[in-house]
């Protein structure tokens, strides 16, 4: 990839809670948070030794076998489809967790080996000692961590439908950002066959074929560049775009998904209106399609806060803000169409 066409995301010390609800968070833009874990107990076992790291891990191991990914070596790492994208390149296993850590130990001193990831797993699901021992305030602490554990690979550029913060534990990684609305010129492949929930881009990006993906260089024009080492975390806001490699050997990587559909939230998500609107717009006449797009930014991507002030507000009805009754009512009647 061509580094020259990056820029960098900006970088802050000293990250408190206060600063990062105050100064961070409202800005919506991708931030390095400097050094904001490296007081973590497992970041400074994981700076020792990666034996160090191994038995920490085993002290806190609840037992069982862990899921998780393995790529073979012709793929570079890469977690994506097969060629014919008719399958992923591939599989999963379960095994002990002595066994999967000295395999991506082994793996990360040698060219030429598998890839091995345990990926998004939840930590009270192996490592419930942990969250007390690595406190983390920057999100609400009801929001649950993940972890990340392998040999380096590469996760294809991918939006989450949640604010993320992710903190490196072990290794390095490096992410390539770009805003939402370069969707366009990511080439994304499908919704409802990924390899891992989310569609992703279809362009390698560390051997782009422009001939194929043009627009990518316009991607590229507007993309965000992040090297992290251990301590520090990344803020990505609600979909931001964001390639990832894990590189330097064994990688760990905790992450903080705070919003979105993600952790099992029974509310509406913005996403699911993706369907809908598949549904009921997505294949009507272009002329009714801009005609709902008019009353779409005025009813809910428009500011809000004054638009209806001409009504009086006793009879505003689902222009206020809505209450819980309001909200249950709407859910009903969608229940119904939808049937």
């Amino acid at each position: 990839m061509n580094k020259r066409a990056l820029n960098s995301i900006a970088c802050w010390y000293d990250v408190t809670p206060e600063i990062f609800a105050k100064e961070i968070s409202p800005l919506k833009q991708p931030a390095i948070l400097k050094g904001v874990v490296s007081d973590w107990p497992v970041v400074k076992q994981a700076q020792n030794s990666t034996e160090s790291l191994y038995q920490y891990f085993s002290e806190l191991y609840i037992g069982g076998d862990v899921q998780f990914a393995r790529i073979p070596p012709e793929e570079k790492g890469r977690f994506f489809y097969n060629k014919a994208m008719s399958d992923f390149n591939f599989k999963r296993e379960t095994g002990p967790l002595n066994t999967f850590f000295r395999d991506v130990l082994a793996n990360s001193l040698v060219d030429n080996a598998d890839t091995l990831a345990l990926q998004s797993a939840p930590i009270k699901d192996y490592f419930p000692g942990f969250e007390q021992d690595n406190t983390f305030e920057l999100f609400n602490n009801s929001v649950p961590p993940r972890i990340w554990i392998g040999n380096d690979a590469i996760v294809s550029a991918h939006y989450d439908d949640s604010e993320n913060i992710a903190c490196v534990v072990s290794g390095k990684r490096e992410f390539t950002l770009f805003p939402p609305e370069q969707i366009e010129n990511l080439y994304i492949g499908p919704m409802d066959f990924t390899p891992a929930g989310a569609p992703l881009s279809l362009v390698d990006f560390n051997e782009p074929d422009f001939d194929k993906y043009p627009k990518f260089h316009q991607a590229l024009d507007n993309a965000l560049v992040a090297e992290l080492s251990p301590g520090d975390a990344i803020y990505i806001p609600t979909l931001w775009w964001h390639h990832v490699q894990a590189k330097g050997g064994v990688n760990v990587l905790v992450n903080y998904w705070e919003g979105g559909s993600i952790n099992g939230n029974d509310k509406p998500v913005p996403a699911d209106n993706l369907l809908m609107a598949m549904l009921s717009i997505r294949d009507l006449p272009i002329e009714q399609k801009n005609a709902w797009k008019a009353l779409f930014d005025y009813y809910i991507f428009s500011d809000q806060s004054d638009k209806y002030e001409h009504i009086p507000k006793e009879i505003r009805g689902i222009l206020e803000p809505l209450s819980e009754p309001t909200r249950k009512s709407i859910k009903k009647w969608l229940i119904g169409q939808l049937k």
